[in-house]
């Protein structure tokens, strides 16, 4: 018996922690635990009577992930359930671009290929045809997606019909959409309440000067304060449809975060179906950009200062659920374009050179790309990295952005892949714990 690989012992000054990166476990436990546990722990030993330990601490520690018997074993449970989501057929996620076309040119955008016709019936009846084939199915999330999807909203309109007509009602539906939020009038909001989109993420470039030298049009002098109007009528109208309010922020920017953030809050006051999230624009060493970007050690630090400004974020959150992973190496996740062609992930969506497939009129993938498809389902795996492999971030991490990890392996980037909370863990927690003792929300 060893103090696991994945635990972390956390002195605070209100008290001493225990937390484990497998089992997500945060616990409390009294000085005398912690002394013993901290001293296994740099000594790196075993125990050598696991027996003499007394109930029921003995037990706890070892259903939380604490100690171990064998650090190997933990990494491989982890490991398994990981390959049963990859490996499961029951659910799917789509995300459907009814149009590449876009009126913005934002600086940081990841797609380099816009414009060109919505979405024909044609393909929709396709898309349709390859997800009744699904015979497992038991639930499908849709994702609606661009370009600008709120360009197509006709077709956001006539593909949901199509699908829900085909699916069998034990299928369980839902959807969101990521849009700029120029386009989200009334006519819109109806059609997104028809479609049963259940929450609406717009994005936003800071505070109205700032917005607005991003996303800016000839025939509007303030796009910010359009996008603002129209969150402030879909909230109001449909107060069941979650608005998040996602703020892309680079070391340019982020200077406004915390006006915005009392801005907004105050703009929307006692409006539960609206919140504002940071979204950091990370710098991934592969191509020039116009700004100086987040690297994961800057973005730790200002989420810490954001704390000290009482400013809320999803990331001083409890580290979200254990044994999960980004879709993209799940077969039933696929995102489509316009054309039907169809891509991994969907920041490659568009960009021909990244397809992995193509649907005919039947909805058969057809003119598959056995390599490209092989590289984002198999390559690059975390599992496959002896430094992943042995990292004690590894479930809460994953093993970063698959997409990224492919761009490392095969097109010879370097991209940083651990996450915000690689030597930050303890001090998140320390947060974690202030919050909850005086409680505030933290999951």
């Amino acid at each position: 018996m060893r103090i696991s690989r994945y635990a972390f012992l956390i002195e605070d000054r209100d008290g001493y922690y225990a937390y484990s990166t497998l089992s997500n476990s945060l616990l409390e436990i009294d000085s005398e635990a912690y002394s013993f546990l901290k001293n296994l722990q740099d000594c790196k030993g075993e125990l050598p009577d696991p027996d003499s330990l007394e109930e029921p601490f003995r037990r706890v520690m070892i259903e939380n992930r604490i100690l171990t018997e064998n650090d190997e074993d933990d990494y491989l449970l982890f490991k398994s359930n990981i390959m049963q989501l990859r490996a499961q057929r029951e659910s799917m996620h789509l995300t459907l671009a009814p149009t590449m076309d876009c009126c913005f040119h934002c600086h940081y955008c990841f797609e380099k290929v816009k414009g060109g016709e919505p979405m024909p019936e044609t393909v929709m009846d396709a898309i349709v045809k390859y997800v009744s084939a699904h015979k497992d199915l038991q639930s499908l999330r849709v994702t609606w997606f661009g370009g600008e999807p709120l360009m197509a909203v006709d077709g956001i309109e006539t593909m949901y019909e199509k699908l829900v007509s085909a699916l069998p009602d034990s299928i369980k539906y839902s959807s969101n959409i990521i849009t700029s939020g120029y386009h989200l009038d009334n006519k819109a909001i109806g059609i997104l309440k028809k479609v049963k989109v259940s929450s609406i993420q717009v994005t936003i470039d800071g505070l109205k000067e700032t917005h607005n030298k991003v996303k800016f049009l000839p025939e509007c002098d303030d796009v910010f304060g359009r996008v603002i109007d129209n969150i402030d009528n879909a909230s109001a109208s449909e107060p069941d449809m979650n608005i998040v309010i996602r703020v892309n922020l680079t070391l340019d920017n982020a200077h406004e975060y915390p006006e915005l953030y009392k801005n907004i809050l105050q703009r929307f006051k006692g409006r539960k179906n609206v919140s504002i999230v940071p979204a950091f624009v990370l710098d991934r060493n592969s191509e020039p950009v116009k700004c100086p970007l987040f690297t994961r050690e800057t973005m730790a630090e200002y989420i810490f200062k954001l704390t000290s400004l009482n400013i809320d974020s999803p990331f001083i959150r409890y580290p979200k659920p254990f044994f999960t992973e980004c879709a993209i190496r799940n077969a039933n996740a696929v995102s489509f374009d316009p054309e039907g062609y169809a891509y991994k992930c969907w920041e490659n969506i568009g960009n021909k050179d990244y397809a992995v497939w193509k649907l005919n009129e039947d909805g058969i993938p057809v003119n598959v790309n056995v390599k490209l498809l092989n590289r984002h389902m198999y390559g690059a795996d975390p599992f496959d990295d002896p430094v992943c492999a042995k990292c004690k971030y590894l479930p809460i991490c994953g093993g970063g952005c698959p997409l990224q990890r492919i761009e490392n392996q095969f097109e010879g980037k370097h991209n940083d892949l651990c996450t915000c909370y690689k030597g930050n863990i303890k001090d998140f927690m320390k947060i974690h714990i202030e919050r909850k003792k005086a409680g505030l929300y933290n999951y």
